[in-house]
């Protein structure tokens, strides 16, 4: 989503040892000067010579919110400042978290909350509908982000009672540290108690907010060393491939993909849920890029979209250096989902503690339009700002 693999809030991420500097495609000069030009007659700048942001047409940017380092969910006075940001600089989207933090930011009718997950007591006026229905009001398109997906933390109350729902590493372990003093649990989509209460969270949101898209992140998979809880290995080894390798490495292919497929298939049970309460509600997916997804965190969205079982993909490309951009701008896998579906980039426009310097965007968004790319959603709103002139 929203945060990638490898961003940690509050903290100074690493990003996989990338090498600086880049050579730009062929075109680069060309479609540089186009690019230049049209920022130039938009008359919007950053304080540098030539602007990383354009007002572009509606729709092709957007941002996520968030409920970390951000009081806009929290604060009316906050909402109503980030509305006119919104507004002035010409963002079309935003993404606003309905799952994160192991509650909901809305209140879910209780027959669809058979786990009884409550609503964060820190959302202004008890619910994002209000914020939801302003964004629509000035002509947003609204994203509900599903951010913690199959992921919660630790300990929480809903989920006490219920450790058999939960996967396992090798060593029996069940907690995932997501960062220093940040313990995760992960719920087995392969459980038909899991598929119904995301599905019932999903329809709930659809049926009653006003939005545009529901919104899932790599966090509708799980880390690739979970599945050895005793129920996931019991439906592995019933299987040929599990009878010949009945605690297969955390990287073997068949467990892999084995494992990815109950990720796919709660998603496609999710999709026809939407398809039968809310046809009108698109599903969207902002995964990291696909190799690292599907080894990763389970989430083989290259096949999603094969099986139209996603209207939208905002592939995470949160990188420091242009090299690492460029690698991932220019792999296949993009290609081969535009020709399908609308697929975005998601860019860091940084990290509370990591500022992004304004050339370092220019230059990654220079490099998205360069590959074609003109939809860009920026993580998150608050990093978002200072690359904008208008901060009201």
């Amino acid at each position: 989503m929203g945060k990638p693999a490898g961003v940690r809030w509050g903290a100074t991420p690493v990003f996989g040892g990338v090498e600086p500097g880049i050579l730009r495609p062929p075109q680069h000069r060309r479609r540089w000067r186009w690019l230049a030009s049209l920022l130039a007659a938009t008359g919007v700048g950053l304080g540098f010579t030539t602007p990383a942001i354009a007002r572009i047409p509606p729709d092709h940017l957007g941002v996520w919110f968030t409920t970390v380092d951000s009081a806009v969910l929290t604060d009316p006075a906050e909402a109503e400042r980030a509305l006119r940001f919104l507004s002035s600089n010409g963002i079309g989207r935003v993404a606003v978290p309905l799952l994160t933090g192991g509650s909901t930011t809305w209140p879910v009718e209780p027959w669809r909350n058979p786990m009884a997950v409550p609503l964060d007591p820190r959302i202004a006026g008890g619910s994002v509908a209000p914020l939801l229905t302003q964004l629509r009001s000035r002509g947003l398109r609204t994203i509900g982000w599903f951010e913690f997906g199959l992921m919660a933390p630790a300990g929480v109350t809903w989920l006490q009672g219920r450790e058999h729902l939960l996967l396992a590493r090798r060593d029996g372990g069940t907690t995932w540290t997501e960062s220093p003093g940040l313990e995760r649990v992960w719920l087995n989509p392969a459980l038909a108690e899991v598929q119904d209460l995301l599905t019932a969270l999903v329809v709930d949101a659809c049926r009653r907010l006003p939005l545009d898209a529901i919104q899932f992140d790599d966090h509708l998979g799980y880390p690739s060393d979970f599945g050895y809880d005793a129920a996931t290995l019991r439906r592995w080894r019933a299987t040929d491939a599990g009878a010949a390798d009945p605690t297969p490495d955390p990287q073997a292919p068949a467990w892999l993909a084995w494992r990815s497929r109950s990720v796919t298939d709660l998603l496609e049970r999710i999709r026809t849920a939407m398809a039968r309460e809310c046809p009108g509600v698109k599903l969207s997916v902002a995964p990291n890029p696909q190799a690292f997804s599907y080894r990763s965190y389970l989430a083989d969205w290259s096949d999603w979209v094969a099986r139209d079982l996603v209207d939208e993909v905002v592939v995470q490309i949160y990188r420091w250096d242009r090299r690492g951009v460029a690698a991932e701008l220019a792999d296949p896998s993009l290609e081969a989902a535009r020709a399908r579906v609308p697929l975005r980039i998601g860019l860091l426009a940084g990290l509370r503690n990591q500022p992004k310097d304004p050339a370092s965007l220019q230059q990654e968004l220079d490099l998205a339009h360069s590959f074609g790319f003109t939809g860009i959603d920026l993580f998150f709103y608050e990093t978002a700002r200072p690359h904008f002139p208008a901060t009201p």
